[in-house]
C-alpha cells in the first residue's frame, strides 16, 4: 500500500468524485480510478458505496479513511517541524448562510497570510448545509440552530438580528428576501424579514443574498433586519429597535461528519473558531 494511493483515496472521499479529486491532485479521472482500484485489489474489498449524497466510503473504507487521515496529519506535522511547505496547495471551498462569509474577509485574509498554500474559494451558495452535504463546499459558515447529523463542527457564537436603516435619506419601506432564499432555507434565519410570496404580495423589494440586502439598506432603499455584528460596524446605519431574541441563531463552522478535513481545512477551522469568537464578542 503506497502513501500516494492513500492521498488519492483521501481526495476522492473529500471531493465526492473521481473527476474533482483528479482536478485537485492535477491528474486525470482515469488515473484516480486506477489508483482506487489498486487499493481495493490490495485490500480485497470495496472502498466506496453509492448514497443519496453521492459516493461514500463503505465500512472498510471508513476504517482506511481514519488511518489515512492520521498518516496525513503526521506527515503535515513533520513538514511543519522541518519548516517545509505542505506537499501541494489545497483549495478550501466555503459556503455560508445567504453568502455572508464576505463579512469575514479580514479573518480569511489573515489566515491566507499565515497559510499561503491554502487557496480560499468563496461560493455563492445560499444554503451552506446543502452545499457541504453535496460536496460542493468543504466548509459551511452557517447560521443554524441544530446542525444535521451528516455535518459536524464547532459553534463560535450567537448571531442577533435587528432592524436597521440609513441614518439620513432612507426610504420608509420594508425590504425582504426573495423566492430563491425562501426555497433554499425556508423558516430559518430569514423570518426576521418578509420572504418569498408574502413579500411579493406586499409589494416588498426582495433580495437573494446577504450582500444584496445589506447594500440596499446602505443605499437608502428601505429598512430591514440585519445581522447586528455587521450592521453595527456601518457608521451610516442606525439601529431602529433592539434585537429580537426569536431571530437569534448560533453560528457554526461545519464539515462532513464522515469526511475528516484535510490539513489546511483543519487549520482554517481552528483559526476561525478563535477569530470569529473574538469578532462576535467585540
Amino acid at each position: 500500500m503506497e502513501w500516494s494511493d492513500l492521498k488519492v483515496f483521501l481526495a476522492a472521499v473529500r471531493t465526492g468524485s473521481y473527476t474533482a479529486a483528479g482536478r485537485q491532485l492535477g491528474i486525470n479521472r482515469t488515473t484516480v480510478g486506477r489508483r482506487i482500484d489498486t487499493l481495493e485489489n490490495a485490500l480485497g474489498m470495496a472502498l466506496f458505496q453509492h448514497t443519496p449524497y453521492g459516493p461514500a466510503p463503505t465500512r472498510e473504507g471508513q476504517e482506511l479513511l481514519a488511518t489515512a487521515s492520521l498518516i496525513e496529519s503526521e506527515i503535515d506535522s513533520l513538514l511543519a517541524r522541518l519548516e517545509r511547505p505542505s506537499e501541494a496547495p489545497e483549495t478550501i471551498r466555503i459556503a455560508s448562510s445567504g453568502s455572508f462569509a464576505s463579512e469575514f474577509m479580514a479573518e480569511l485574509a489573515a489566515f491566507q497570510r499565515r497559510e499561503p498554500s491554502a487557496a480560499i474559494e468563496l461560493l455563492g451558495e445560499i444554503d451552506p448545509l446543502d452545499a457541504v452535504s453535496q460536496r460542493r463546499a468543504d466548509l459551511a459558515i452557517a447560521a443554524v440552530r441544530v446542525p444535521p447529523v451528516r455535518l459536524t463542527g464547532v459553534q463560535v457564537g450567537i448571531l442577533s438580528q435587528a432592524p436597521y436603516a440609513l441614518r439620513k435619506g432612507a426610504e420608509d419601506r420594508v425590504l425582504g428576501w426573495g423566492h430563491e432564499v425562501e426555497t433554499a432555507v425556508p423558516g430559518q434565519w430569514t423570518t426576521a424579514n418578509p420572504t418569498g410570496e408574502a413579500a411579493e404580495e406586499a409589494g416588498v423589494a426582495r433580495f437573494n443574498s446577504w450582500q444584496q440586502l445589506k447594500q440596499a439598506v446602505l443605499a437608502g432603499m428601505g429598512r430591514a433586519s440585519l445581522w447586528c455584528f455587521a450592521a453595527d460596524a456601518e457608521p451610516t446605519l442606525r439601529r431602529l429597535a433592539a434585537p429580537d431574541s426569536r431571530h437569534d441563531f448560533p453560528l457554526w463552522l461545519l464539515h462532513r461528519t464522515k469526511s475528516p478535513p484535510g490539513p489546511h481545512l483543519r487549520k482554517l477551522i481552528a483559526f476561525l473558531e478563535t477569530a470569529l469568537k473574538e469578532r462576535l464578542a467585540g
